[in-house]
């Protein structure tokens, strides 16, 4: 009995997923004047994203926030290339 609702409710849930052509046609239109800041790229082939956090509810894990784009992302990469930078000359020094 419970497999039998397990697999009603996921088979409603992949209907729920299915989009109507008009959004279909919109998303392709999105996608073809989409184009990604070069530093966002950067960040996406080392695998590591700049992000601010705006909230952490409950303070146990969870964390709200946004990826870092245009000038707020170029101000903080700056400011960690001066961070590396002080540390490197610390060291040799």
């Amino acid at each position: 009995m419970l497999n039998s609702l397990f697999l009603m409710e996921s088979e409603g849930a992949t209907e729920e997923a299915k989009k109507s052509n008009h959004a279909l046609r919109k998303l392709e239109k999105r996608q073809q004047n989409r184009t990604l800041d070069p530093h966002i790229e950067e960040q996406f082939a080392s695998g590591k994203l700049l992000a601010g956090i705006s909230s952490r509810p409950g303070q146990c894990g969870r964390v709200d926030g946004y990826i870092l784009e245009g000038k707020e992302l170029e101000f903080y990469m700056k400011k960690i290339q001066r961070k590396k930078g002080k540390g490197g000359a610390g060291a040799a020094a």
